[in-house]
């Protein structure tokens, strides 16, 4: 099962665009590049949910995914 879906380029028709948008729709994480956002408006609408991540490089995809897999942290009583 895949944790979330990158699209690099997509017109407005494109496959890519109802891809991203199933990947919302099923709780995924959503991925777009920064020059995809700049040049798409569906894109710009996309970015502005809370799952989705506008990226500049794979550095940025991949800090997500260590802090999803990071275990959650356990509170202490002192």
């Amino acid at each position: 099962m895949a944790v979330g879906t990158v699209v690099v380029e997509a017109g407005s028709t494109s496959g890519a665009k109802m891809q991203a948008r199933f990947a919302l729709e099923h709780g995924k994480r959503l991925f777009l590049m920064e020059s995809l956002v700049a040049a798409q408006a569906w894109a710009a609408r996309y970015a502005e949910h809370p799952a989705t991540t506008v990226v500049r490089s794979v550095d940025d995809i991949l800090e997500v995914l260590v802090s999803l897999a990071a275990p959650p942290k356990q509170l202490t009583f002192a």
